[in-house]
């Protein structure tokens, strides 16, 4: 438990060096300025979209980045041979950037909508869109060797994680989309919102508890079997 605190410790110093807290501010203020603009009667349609879309790239494209400037940095090869555990290693990375995630989406629903969510499903919406989305931008940028070769996969990958927001918007409704590991935060969002079938919702939470538990070990056998390798090398 001290280990994973003082990683925590560490890492939220880190993100604010690299400026990763003020990225954060700036998409908070920047949205919050730009929904307050639209009318009363499409708020929560334009809010949830713009909401799923900031939680599909802000711990994707972080999570990379902080790979790389580590890597760069050679801050992984002395991880290896610490006694920091993979898996507090990376529960300090992702849960600051979920706590980031989980802040700046209540801020600006707040500030545009006001209290009158079910803040619970919002929680659960957040967290689970953000922890694996973190965890498979990892996975991804330690297959590359930098973030130049990282942006092509990881912009596809993105595009196909949007998919979601078709059938959100009523604009292409398909039972696939339910294989989509994206689908269960929209739904999720969703009965934040305005509520969703308890059947959706039992779906939702079950991926996201699948997502979550194959992402942290594909994670953690990344760390050991590439970065490991790379270090050893």
């Amino acid at each position: 438990m001290n280990r994973l605190l003082s990683a925590l410790r560490w890492e939220v110093l880190v993100q604010f060096r690299q400026n990763i807290f003020y990225a954060a501010l700036f998409v908070m203020v920047l949205w919050s300025a730009v929904l307050y603009q639209i009318p009363d009667a499409g708020i929560v349609t334009v809010l949830v979209s713009i909401l799923f879309l900031d939680l599909s790239i802000f711990g994707f494209f972080f999570m990379a980045a902080l790979y790389y400037l580590e890597k760069g940095d050679r801050v992984l090869e002395g991880l290896v041979v610490t006694p920091l555990r993979v898996v507090e290693y990376l529960t300090a990375k992702i849960g600051v950037l979920t706590a980031l995630s989980v802040v700046v989406g209540a801020v600006v629903t707040l500030i545009v909508y006001g209290f009158s969510i079910n803040w619970g499903w919002y929680m659960l919406a957040v967290v689970g869109m953000s922890v694996p989305i973190s965890l498979l931008g990892f996975v991804l940028a330690a297959r590359y060797n930098g973030i130049n070769e990282f942006l092509v996969p990881g912009i596809l990958f993105l595009v196909v994680m949007q998919f979601p927001l078709l059938g959100y918007l009523s604009i292409w409704d398909n039972f696939l989309l339910y294989l989509i590991p994206s689908q269960p935060g929209m739904i999720l969002l969703e009965a934040a919102f305005t509520g969703a079938p308890l059947w959706e919702i039992g779906y939702a939470l079950l991926y996201l508890a699948a997502l979550i538990f194959v992402g942290w070990r594909w994670a953690e056998q990344t760390f050991v079997r590439v970065i490991a390798r790379q270090v050893g090398n």
